[in-house]
């Protein structure tokens, strides 16, 4: 779902101080602000503050987070589709998709699916029933129907490569390389400017910090790049080169 401005910021701050806890060399007494997205002393010093997410490349074409927000847009509607009818047992619906692996799909026919497979299967003399994949219909992983008035739930899973990692970091720098000159316009004369990167631990995006990455060097402008890992709460402060002919690593 599409951000606030307000959203945003909380996440951004979020993010700021998990790094800043975890190690990273961030000044106590940031100030929030645009381009960049933090100042400090007096802005002698700025950092802007990005998500590094898996890329399209890790799931045939289409982003993870992609994916998974379609997932989430079809239980919703699945879920909204079954109380319509005004004799619906209450019941949670806990429903893991597998990759779709580029696959064009409807999610108003998948829905509309999901909602008739469950109004179907509604346990009667047990808790919960639970079905594997080869069980559910078509484009669904393993369901599991409970007799629990609560939210439906779904799951997806997602793999990144070692190669996907690079890719992402090269899109990402690049991506805010374009907008130094304008972050330093907004600064104090000589002031630094650092990238830091993060990213979360939903599997639609989370990614590691792989063995090996500090040989990694991307062309930037930016002084200092640190990329903050929530899972394990682990950063790494990426090597650049302001004279490199490629944003790629040296493997």
């Amino acid at each position: 779902m599409p951000q606030t401005s307000e959203e945003k910021k909380v996440i951004e701050t979020r993010a700021l101080i998990a790094a800043r806890n975890a190690g990273v060399p961030i000044p106590i007494g940031e100030t929030a602000s645009e381009e960049p997205d933090f100042h400090f002393d007096e802005r002698r010093l700025g950092i802007e503050v990005s998500e590094l997410m898996l890329p399209a490349s890790s799931n045939f074409g289409i982003a993870p987070v992609a994916e998974a927000a379609f997932n989430l847009q079809v239980a919703q509607m699945a879920e909204e589709q079954y109380y319509r009818s005004p004799d619906a047992t209450p019941v949670k619906v806990s429903l893991y998709f597998p990759g779709s692996r580029g696959e064009k799909r409807d999610k108003f026919a998948m829905a509309k699916t999901l909602a008739e497979f469950v109004r179907k299967n509604v346990p009667t003399g047990k808790r919960f029933v639970t079905f594997s994949p080869r069980r559910s219909p078509e484009h669904f992983g393993s369901i599991v129907i409970s007799l629990e008035p609560e939210e439906w739930w779904c799951a997806e899973g997602a793999s990144v490569t070692l190669s996907d990692i690079p890719t992402a970091l090269s899109s990402r720098i690049e991506s805010k390389n374009r907008n130094v000159a304008k972050y330093r316009g907004n600064l104090a004369p000589k002031a630094g400017i650092w990238l830091l990167l993060y990213t979360v631990t939903s599997v639609s995006r989370s990614m590691p910090i792989p063995h090996g990455i500090e040989g990694w060097v991307f062309k930037s402008e930016f002084d200092r790049i640190f990329w903050y890992v929530c899972l394990g709460d682990q950063f790494v402060e990426i090597r650049k080169s302001e004279i490199a002919e490629a944003a790629s690593p040296c493997l």
